[in-house]
């Protein structure tokens, strides 16, 4: 297993005695935490968010520092002066007594703000006591506090918080108790549902088998999971607290006069001024207002830059699953020397200069570069390449499924069959999918639904696409699963995901995706999570599928085994780049780019028994810190001062394509 940015850990241990169980520990303990850099960078970006911060902020300064601030005694009379017209002197006017309306907003700033701090700092704390145990342990104590939470809520929180608030009686302890009863079952219900879905993470169970106590667990890995959707729950909360507490203050539920508070103002300003002064209502009323909007859009920012939830700045397409393209978004040098429609004649599928941007904590970053690649009618085409190369991206872009934002497409084009899909709308794209293009994903128990059964899902495959009925959809699906070789297929229609094994679940992810015989099969590694002896029955059934159906695969994968067993033509990919191009037999028996020498290396052969595995050092640069030149220079045997300074092209060699600038003198070693 590895666990991704422990290098430090790992560089930590050399130098310190630590026994295996701690290594892993603190190993876990780094990936567990969420990666939360520049938040406030990417806050402060925002205009919205960083005015009402700067709003907030002030309101709160002023409630803080009240009696420097308040021109006036809050309680001061000047009968004499009631209900002034705003004035320099008053610049929100008096009361029906002559007291300053600014003052009196002032200091109702440092009650409201107080009771809505109080209140949710002693909502989240009973909230994360109870929610984390609750959430985390499960069982019949998970069952008992959550049937007591539903009860709280079963319950109008206005009428709940004015039956326990006329219980207690008007002030503002009691009002802070009524309200943290009412707000508690709700934030409860939070934390055990976030705690409960992060229980079932990996580096739980690594934290598990490392000895872990529940308490440790609880405090470094539960907790700092849980703290960005509660952060962002209580910023909601205030603002529907501070609203609450001014309800029952109208009520007469809140302080004791003369103690000046906005929602006691309120109810004062309708008493006294409401038909002869109207205007007195509109100054707490505003303060309410101006302050309880402040912090939604406060906690709408946070929620976007946290990543809790989708923007809802983000596009309708976008939500529903389109990958965005902009086209005028041009990269240095990407799409200018690309034409539309290009692609050798013939071909099914024609990608060309795709370019691929994300926007990300670190400005804009292209995980694609100028990837070009053709697939005919019947071809198997491999698409080879370490993690983090730009496979799966380019694969997503096929079916613009690359989730939009961060992702965008910025150049090129994809043709299939005569169409560019990137010009297509998203009705007609998800007409596309699943008709003409299917995908098989690497892992089937999350790409298939545990909700429903597996007869469900294919039917649904079927008649979401084409006017059939129920009865032919089954007969279909009955076809479907005889076709990829599952055994008693009827009893299997009746079973859900999690009752079927590894292989089972990828031959019934095949058979959906073949439903509605498709030109074009797209594999993301669906042989990755399987054992070797169903690694080699699901490749068996691709190719038999595919002699039988005539249809083009695009297999991803990062097993050179896999594709010299599979494939007709290969691509290397490295750094969101394509550095070489060939036939299977070509590329295995004179590789012409170093990269591509050094996977066959790393790779198991018959005749290099005696030879130990070769071993690429270095890492694939992140898409944020790409090098000018060559991107495999640095991890180059061959690489020269000349490939460091500029890029590389893809030129034509004998029949391939290569990324290479001394592919003229290297003569580098194949696969035996």
């Amino acid at each position: 297993m590895t666990i991704e940015g422990t290098d430090e850990v790992l560089r930590y241990a050399e130098n310190i005695p630590i026994t295996p169980d701690e290594a892993v520990e603190a190993a876990v303990e780094f990936t567990a935490l969420p990666r939360r850099r520049g938040v406030v960078r990417r806050l402060l970006r925002r205009p919205g968010p960083t005015i009402a911060l700067a709003y907030l902020v002030v309101l709160g300064l002023a409630a803080v520092f009240a009696p420097l601030v308040a021109p006036y005694d809050p309680n001061e009379l000047d009968i004499p002066n009631r209900f002034a017209t705003p004035s320099w002197s008053h610049p929100f006017g008096t009361d029906d007594l002559g007291r300053d309306l600014l003052s009196r907003i002032i200091f109702g700033a440092r009650v409201s703000l107080v009771v809505s701090l109080s209140v949710i700092a002693i909502a989240m704390s009973i909230a994360l006591a109870v929610g984390l145990f609750s959430g985390y342990t499960g069982g019949r104590v998970d069952g008992v506090l959550m049937r007591v939470a539903d009860g709280g809520l079963s319950f109008p929180p206005l009428v709940l918080a004015l039956a326990v608030a006329g219980i207690l009686g008007p002030g503002v302890r009691n009002v802070i108790v009524a309200l943290s009863i009412v707000f508690v079952f709700g934030l409860t219900r939070l934390v055990r549902g976030t705690a409960l879905a992060i229980r079932e993470e990996p580096f739980i169970e690594a934290s598990l088998a490392a000895g872990s106590r529940t308490r440790r667990i609880l405090a470094h890995r539960v907790l700092p999971n849980v703290r960005s959707p509660l952060l962002i729950a209580a910023t909601f909360g205030i603002a529907a607290v501070l609203l609450a507490e001014a309800g029952l203050a109208y009520l007469g539920l809140g302080p004791r006069p003369p103690t000046a508070s906005w929602g006691s103002m309120l109810r004062q300003a309708y008493d006294r001024a409401l038909y002869s002064e109207p205007w007195q209502l509109l100054v707490p009323g505003i303060a309410i207002a101006v302050t309880i909007f402040a912090f939604n859009v406060f906690g709408d920012g946070l929620r976007d830059v946290l990543g809790v939830g989708r923007s809802k700045k983000a596009r309708r397409s976008e939500r529903r699953g389109l990958t965005t393209v902009d086209r005028a978004i041009l990269p240095d040098g990407a799409g200018a020397a690309v034409p539309r429609g290009a692609g050798p004649d013939g071909a099914l599928l024609a990608i060309e200069g795709l370019c691929v941007e994300f926007v990300g904590d670190r400005g804009i970053s292209r995980v694609v570069e100028q990837v070009s690649l053709a697939i005919r009618p019947g071809e198997t085409v491999g698409l080879v390449g370490e993690s983090g190369s730009g496979k799966t991206v380019t694969s997503l872009s096929v079916m613009r499924l690359v989730p939009s934002p961060p992702g965008r497409i910025v150049a090129g084009s994809i043709r299939f069959d005569g169409r560019d899909l990137l010009d297509l709308s998203f009705k007609d794209m998800r007409a596309m999918r699943g008709t003409e293009i299917s995908m098989i994903f690497q892992d089937p128990m999350t790409s298939l639904d545990p909700a429903f059964t597996i007869g469900s899902q294919l039917l649904e495959a079927q008649r979401l696409h084409g006017k059939v009925s129920r009865a032919q959809a089954r007969a279909r699906a009955l076809e479907l699963l005889d076709l990829v070789g599952i055994p008693a297929p009827e009893a299997r229609l009746r079973q859900y995901p999690h009752q079927l094994s590894g292989g089972l679940r990828q031959r019934v992810m095949i058979a959906i995706a073949l439903a509605n015989e498709p030109k074009l099969l797209i594999a993301d590694e669906p042989t990755t999570a399987l054992d070797v002896t169903v690694q080699a029955q699901i490749l068996d059934l691709l190719r038999r599928l595919q002699r039988e159906l005539g249809m083009a695969i695009l297999f991803v994968t990062h097993d050179l085994g896999v594709i010299a067993d599979l494939c007709d033509r290969v691509a290397v990919m490295y750094a969101g780049q394509i550095i070489e191009e060939a036939s299977v037999d070509d590329l295995f028996a004179h590789p012409l780019h170093p990269y591509t020498e050094g996977l066959l290396g790393a790779m198991p052969q018959v005749g290099r028994l005696e030879e130990r595995l070769a071993v690429i050092r270095g890492q694939v640069p992140l898409p944020h810190e790409m090098p000018a030149g060559c991107r495999f220079a640095a991890r180059c045997d061959y690489a020269l001062d000349g490939c460091r300074e500029s890029a590389v092209a893809l030129i034509p060699r004998d029949g391939s394509l290569v990324r290479c600038a001394r592919v003229e003198e290297l003569s580098l070693r194949g696969a035996e």
